[in-house]
Formats: C-alpha cells, structure tokens, sequence
C-alpha cells in the first residue's frame, strides 16, 4: 500500500513544473484572453480592446442603427386630403413619423368582394396608382411629389396612401471596414444582419445571392451597387424596395457605423443612419492612401430614432483640392470698367424688367445703383440716395409683384434697429414700393425651384427670435402670411435653403461661428458639415457670409459658394466684414460630405460680396466678386466688379 502510494506523489511532482510552463507558453502565444506576450503599446495612452470588446461594440451599434432604420420605415398609412400646384398634401406628419424623403404607395380603395357560398366580406381589390415622395413634413400633415403614376391614374382627394405592412425587401451587401483598423468585415456583417432581421421589418437579399442577381462580368464595388441602373435591376428582377451600404468610418469621437438607404425606385438616398462603436475599433494611426468620394449623386436625410434624439450622422472630412492642380482660367478674372467709387458693402444680380438679361445691382450704406452689363463694361442705370447712416444688411432680388421683372429686396441696420425696403424698376427708375420698420426680409426656395419672400420681426432690445413668415404682394402692399415650418431659433439672417441633391428635398445651410458650413433637415437633424476655417473669421454679431447657391438648370447638383476669409472687424448686420478674403471657395454635396472644386484668389482688395451671373454671348456664366481697393494712405477707395468663369 505504501509503495503504491509513493508513486502518484512523485508524476505529480514531476506534472506541475511541466503544466505551468505549457500554461505560460499558451498565454503569450494566444491571440485571446490575456495575451502577455502582446508587447503593442495601447494608441493614445488607452488600453487597446479585446477582440471580445470589439465585437461587443459591434453588436450594439448594429443594433442601434437598426432601430434607427426601422424608425425611418415606420407603417404609415394615411390619405390625400389635397393639393398645392405640383404638391400632394397628405394628413400623416412628423407625429405620425413621417420624415423627408420618405416614399408612399398611393392606392385607390376598390369594391368589396364576398365569399360567394357564405356571403363574408373577404376583402378589397385596391387599385395601384403610384407612388409619392415626401418633400416637406409638418406636425401633423406632409407635401409630396409624384414620382410614378400607373398608366392613365389621377390622384384624387380620397386616396390612400401607405408604406407597406409587410416586411421590406432590402439589398444588403457586406460592410465596409477598409478605413477601420481592427474592423471584421465578416463579423459586422454577421451583426448588423441579424438585428435587422430582429426588428421583423425587414428581409435581406445578401452579397453573394446579390451579385449573382446582377449577373454582373465584373466584381461590383458597394458604391457602384448604389448606382440608378443597378438599382432599376436590383427593382426589376429581386422585387427590391431599398439597398442598403453599410461602412465602418473613423471620426473625431472614435468609430461610427454608417448606414445609407437608397431607393431602387428613384436611385435617390431617403435615409442615413448612424451609431458610435463603443468602445470601438481604433482607426490607423496612418492611413495608407487617402479614400476616394463617392461617386454616386444621392440625397441625404437624417432620421430621427425618437423625436426628442434624432439620430445625427458623423460627417466624413472635406477634401481639398490643391490650388496647384487647378487651370489658370479660374485665377485670371475680366475686371469690369469703369471702376466704382466709394466703399460699396453688398452686390446682387436681377433681371429688373423681364428681359432675360441680368442686371447689376450694388450698395454703400449712402446709395443704391444699378447697371447694365455690356461686355466687360458697366452702364449706369439708375441711383437711389439713401441716409448714410445705416448698414446694408442684405440686398436680394426676387419678383414679389408677379409681373415678370425681379423686385430689390434691401434690409438696413442701425444700432440694433432694422428695416426691410422693396423696389421696382420702372419707367427707367428704382421706386420704393414698400417699407417695413422692425422687419427683415430675404427671398428663400422651399422646393430648390420657386422663390418665395420671407420676413422675420427684429425688435430692439429683445432676444427672442420669432417666427419667419412667408410674405405676398396684393397690388398695394406686402401681407403676411403662413409660417415657415423650420427649427425655432433660427435667424432669417443666419440660413438658406437649397435642393443640394436635385431630388427636390431642401437642406438648410447655416454658418455656425464664422468657420464651419453645417447642413441640416428641415426638422434640425445635422446631416454634414465642412469647417472653412479652424477658428471664427469674425465676432459672433455679425453676419455670416453669404452662402451663395448657385443651380444652373433643374434636376442639377448645386454649387455652393463662400468667401475664404483671413481676418474681419466687428459690425452689427453688416455683410461686408471690412476683411481679406484670400479666396472665394467652390463647393459641391455628394449626399454625404462637401467637396472642394475650386479656389479663386482674390488679391490687391478686401472680398466684400459675390454673385453669379449669364453675361451672355462672349462672358457666359461667370462668378461675380465685388473687391473693394483702397488708394495711397487709406484715399480714394474704388471698387472693382471681377469675373471668374468656373465651369
């Protein structure tokens, strides 16, 4: 018996040294766990995650932008109470979660039919009359668009409208993790599939059964998938309603997951959702080559999870084209004769008498003067004194009286105070037409393609900023009318409206501090941002720089147009900073981020405002600067009207 046991007490001893060194090994060697043998050093100071981490973060970002897609295909039905010259006006707004760029099924209730034996009411035959795409929500109501109609179908007040009750069919190629270090394109895939699946809301068509339905020679990249003719396929042979491009991109907080719903109906984006990776995969410290912007011309819109936490995209970086790579025909401008005299602060191009030629408008807080172009030279039209003692605030045109010819919208500032003046060319003249105290009012596009005046009380010495108002002329007089549905706080000052995509969804477009251009819903929700300036070019009371939009024909992307600035003095409302502007920038939206196209220096003056203008035969379409010069010691201050084709 002693001996018997002797022997085990002996392999034991002999077993233990042996188990810890195989333990030891196992550690530094495996790739989970703790991984001592892992000598990386953490990035930033921060412990790297685990891969457990990781996919932990994964999972609950897909579930997140998941819920967030679900919100953005809420089951919607409702009815076509009316409509508005193109408009369909339907009775489900932002209440009933109804969102931009959201598409409807529009139908026609049909007769009952009945079991013939039994006599029960087994249904409808409704009747399919198209589809509608919605352009603007308010609380409770929604304008639309037709985007297809049946063959001979007219819409009617009394028409339904829905978004189907059944699950929705969705193309769902693989992630993208290529600009995420530690990313698993597998993995995210496998996550962000099965919380969709979770929802009940969705059926997904994969990569692999995807690409086989494409029938494509080549291997598509997920861009391309996003593209109007592979989506009409994508439609026409798997019955898809939407594609869905998912990418993992790094940002200023970490990592976010984005992503993109495209139509296959219209091949515009209706819906971008977004989620922070937490704790996240680390980007590279250094990316080894730059990703190229997308290609495809899609819209954006940003919906909102819950209405009180809308979800906000993470917007990519703006890229830059270097001032090197650009032709010399964009820096050589047609400098317009004669020059003009005194300090002129603002500048706008109107067709005045319905001509189809445009004219050219420019004022000093003393006088507002038109001229006619002619060639590269300018002649004189008309003068209009004004008191000198106020800021020209804003100077626009749009035809208020409907009479063809674009009426002169000026708003002056003075100490705090404002007022809004209106004028008409006629029988050779500027004729005051109207005069508001208290008031600004700016001509604004609801739909990208018709202007419409808007106004917004400014009382001395309060604070609160009131609602913006639409404004009509009645023969005599300018009456207010409906509010402008856009987020409470806004300045009329502050903002524009503009159809980035072409799609017909409008975006507003503020400048918030003086550097960074933010674009946004109609409903508040950022979309994307491009920063023209690490730091504000001026104090926060004056305003912004113009956003210059500048739409050559419908259906066309934009350009967006702004003035590079190198440092301003403060002035309450004026437009013209008293700045050097060392450039005028030349932006386009892809659907997601901006980018810059072009650069034109603006040397020897101070940019004191642009405009765009047809100068017809010889000139053609050319990008107007009003640069203010002065003379030896501070004298004789001229202003010179430059040209700069840029397209």
């Amino acid at each position: 018996m002693g001996c018997r046991r002797s022997v085990p007490s002996v392999l034991v001893a002999r077993i233990i040294p042996l188990v810890i060194l195989l333990s030891s090994v196992l550690l530094i060697v495996s790739p989970r766990g703790i991984a001592l043998g892992d000598e990386r050093t953490p990035a930033r100071g921060k412990s790297a995650p685990s891969a457990r981490d990781q996919q932990g973060g994964f999972a609950e970002a897909a579930r997140v932008t998941a819920e967030r897609l679900v919100a953005a295909f809420p089951r919607v039905e409702g009815l076509v109470i009316g409509f508005e010259g193109d408009l369909i006006l339907i009775d489900r707004g932002m209440a009933e979660g109804v969102v931009q760029g959201m598409e409807l099924d529009v139908f026609r209730e049909g007769e009952e039919f009945k079991h013939p034996l039994t006599g029960e009411i087994l249904g409808r035959m409704d009747k399919d009359l198209g589809m509608v795409r919605v352009l603007h929500v308010h609380e409770r109501y929604a304008e639309a668009t037709a985007i297809k109609k049946a063959e001979k179908a007219v819409f009617r007040k009394g028409d339904r409208v829905r978004v189907s009750m059944a699950r929705m069919i969705v193309a769902f190629p693989n992630v993208d993790v290529e600009e995420v270090g530690g990313g698993s394109a597998r993995l995210m895939t496998k996550d962000l599939a099965a919380a969709l699946v979770r929802t009940g809301r969705f059926e997904l068509v994969e990569d692999r059964q995807l690409r086989s339905m494409l029938l494509a020679d080549r291997e598509l990249g997920a861009t391309e998938l996003a593209d109007p003719k592979i989506l009409k396929q994508l439609a026409d042979r798997g019955k898809i309603q939407v594609l869905l491009l998912s990418r993992l991109m790094s940002s200023a907080d970490g990592v976010s997951l984005n992503v993109q719903a495209y139509s296959t109906l219209t091949g515009h984006s209706v819906v971008l959702a977004s989620a922070q990776v937490q704790p996240g995969a680390r980007a590279p410290e250094k990316p080894s080559r730059e990703r190229q912007p997308a290609p495809a011309a899609q819209s954006t819109a940003v919906t909102p999870s819950q209405a009180s936490k809308p979800a906000t995209a993470h917007p990519p970086a703006s890229r830059r084209l270097p001032v090197a790579s650009m032709s010399p025909e964009f820096s050589v401008p047609v400098v317009f004769e004669p020059a003009l005299d005194g300090s002129l602060t603002a500048m706008s191009v109107a067709d005045l008498d319905g001509d189809g030629k445009s004219e050219l408008l420019a004022a000093a807080a003393d006088r507002l003067l038109a001229f006619r172009f002619d060639g590269s030279r300018l002649r004189s039209l008309a003068d209009y004194p004004l008191d000198g003692k106020e800021t020209v605030a804003t100077l626009e045109a749009v035809d208020v009286t409907g009479d063809g010819g674009a009426e002169v919208i000026m708003t002056l500032s003075r100490e705090g105070h404002v007022r809004a003046m209106v004028f008409q060319w006629a029988d050779g003249k500027l004729r005051l037409i109207a005069e508001m105290p208290d008031l600004v009012l700016r001509p604004l596009s609801l739909d990208g393609k018709t202007v419409r005046l808007f106004g917004q009380a400014v009382m001395p010495g309060d604070r609160t900023t009131k609602p913006i108002h639409q404004y009509t002329w009645d023969g005599r007089n300018l009456q207010v009318g409906p509010v402008l549905d856009v987020p409470s706080g806004l300045s009329l000052l502050e903002f524009t409206m503009a159809d980035l995509n072409g799609d017909g969804v409008v975006r507003l477009l503020t400048f918030k501090g003086g550097a960074t251009l933010e674009v946004g819903s109609q409903i508040g929700n950022l979309i994307g941002s491009y920063k023209v300036a690490e730091e504000a070019m001026a104090p926060k009371n004056r305003v912004d720089p113009r956003i210059l939009i500048d739409k050559e024909r419908d259906g066309a992307r934009p350009h967006i147009i702004l003035g590079r600035e190198e440092e301003a003095e403060a002035r309450l409302f004026g437009r013209w900073p008293g700045s050097k502007a060392i450039s005028l920038l030349v932006l386009t939206w892809d659907g997601v981020g901006f980018h810059e196209v072009r650069q034109m220096p603006i040397t020897d003056g101070a940019l004191a405002d642009y405009a765009v203008a047809d100068l017809g035969e010889g000139l053609g379409r050319r990008l107007l600067a009003l640069v203010v010069k002065s003379g030896k010691l501070g004298w004789s201050t001229k202003n010179e009207i430059q040209a700069f084709r840029f397209r």
